[in-house]
């Protein structure tokens, strides 16, 4: 991580990139699995007009303690009016306690935000990795390997001068992938309190079931943090 942080004082000194780095703390809670807390170090870089660049790392507290997961994305800008960009995005995902974990390639098409409104969709490869192979970002073949669509759509529903509030539905994030057949629903804001210094937060969970007029939730994860553009 100090070498990130050296890489990204140096684009920004250098004035060659837009770098935006995070920092969120965050609580998820998924019945009859896991209760955890969760830190998140993030960060967006366009080192040139066009090109985007993500990367972060995520940590668990409590249960499955340790690293718990790592993504790494690039995306090619099609058409700018309309946020159209082309992404590529590695994941691992990891639970040490169990000796269990995924790697995840992402391909999607992303557009937005326009009129408040940004969408995407796309394919994942899932591959899960066991035993002495769980924290390994390296296997890509298992004979539970298997292929997803993805989708995301999303409604910025309040833009203010200081302020904005976002809703909607999206089956992937920085860290995690949903199975299609749930209907993941999260919100999403911030808040500009300081030149180029924002307070962030988000909260989701997914549904899973609807019976009787009772409605089953997946999981439920909230966090919130402070961005900074440089």
């Amino acid at each position: 991580m100090s070498r990130l942080g050296v890489l990204l004082a140096l684009l920004a000194a250098a004035g060659q990139a837009a770098v935006v780095p995070a920092v969120v703390i965050g609580y998820r809670f998924e019945p009859g699995v896991e209760s955890k807390m969760l830190a998140a170090l993030t960060a967006n870089i366009e080192p040139v007009p066009l090109l985007r660049v993500d990367a972060g790392l995520s940590f668990n507290f409590f249960q499955n303690s340790g690293l718990g997961g790592a993504e790494f994305g690039l995306g090619g800008v099609l058409y700018k009016p309309a946020g159209l960009v082309f992404r590529l995005d590695v994941q691992h995902q990891q639970w040490k306690d169990w000796r269990a974990g995924e790697n995840r390639l992402l391909a999607l098409l992303e557009a937005g935000p326009v009129l408040g409104l940004d969408a995407g969709i796309g394919l994942v490869r899932r591959v899960p990795v066991f035993g002495d192979d769980y924290w390994s970002p390296y296997v890509w073949k298992g004979d539970a390997s298997e292929w997803n669509y993805q989708y995301r759509l999303r409604w910025r529903f309040i833009q203010k001068e200081n302020w904005w509030l976002r809703a909607g539905l999206s089956t992937y994030d920085r860290f995690n992938v949903h199975t299609p057949q749930q209907l993941p629903l999260e919100a999403d804001g911030a808040y500009k309190f300081a030149d180029k210094l924002e307070l962030v937060a988000r909260a989701g969970t997914a549904i899973v079931g609807y019976s009787c007029g009772l409605i089953s939730f997946h999981e439920v994860e909230f966090g919130a943090g402070v961005k900074y553009a440089f």
